[in-house]
């Protein structure tokens, strides 16, 4: 390259492709068998998630069911439900995993271990949905822009945080995360 002086990197002999692309892309993991990336599930693991596939249903049903009370979006029958389903499944499944695993969680292929970390952060979305975002998150999220009030720099923070409050409240649903 004349104007960069950088030079182009040579390109591999076409009848050498294949063993160039395993060794820059590939992983382990990339070249094994569809079969052997997930292990096979039986028993309480296969219970797991089954429980796992319809937790979104029995949650909306829960809150269609509640949302006729006077308390509405803030009743916390739906939303324990809902938790509960989610982490019962969730511990379901890791004692299979214990149980029936050589090597226990250890033993997990890397796509297990991206699907039981993707779970545990789906425990952490409910603080955003049903009652507790009702009750507990959107007055913790008004106590703290609150105090940023009348503060340099940080009033700034504060109003774009009550500004997203707004779309969190009407654009957001509750079973957006399931």
């Amino acid at each position: 390259m004349p104007r960069t002086g950088l030079s182009l990197p040579t390109l591999p002999d076409s009848a050498d492709i294949s063993s160039y692309l395993l060794s820059r892309v590939l992983t382990a993991d990339d070249i094994k068998p569809p079969k052997a990336l997930l292990h096979r599930v039986t028993g309480k693991g296969e219970l797991a998630e089954v429980v796992y596939i319809l937790r979104p249903v029995v949650y909306a049903l829960a809150m269609q069911y509640w949302s006729r009370s006077p308390e509405g979006r803030k009743s916390w029958q739906p939303w324990l439900l809902g938790l509960s389903i989610e982490y019962g499944a969730r511990q379901l499944a890791k004692r299979d995993l214990q149980e029936r695993r050589a090597g226990g969680l250890r033993g997990l292929t890397g796509l297990e271990k991206e699907e039981l970390r993707k779970r545990g952060w789906g425990l952490g979305w409910w603080v955003m949905r049903g009652a507790f975002y009702e009750n507990v998150t959107k007055m913790w999220i008004h106590s703290i822009t609150g105090t940023l009030r009348n503060k340099p720099l940080l009033d700034m923070v504060g109003g774009i945080v009550e500004d997203y409050e707004f779309l969190w409240d009407q654009y957001y649903f509750s079973t957006a995360t399931l």
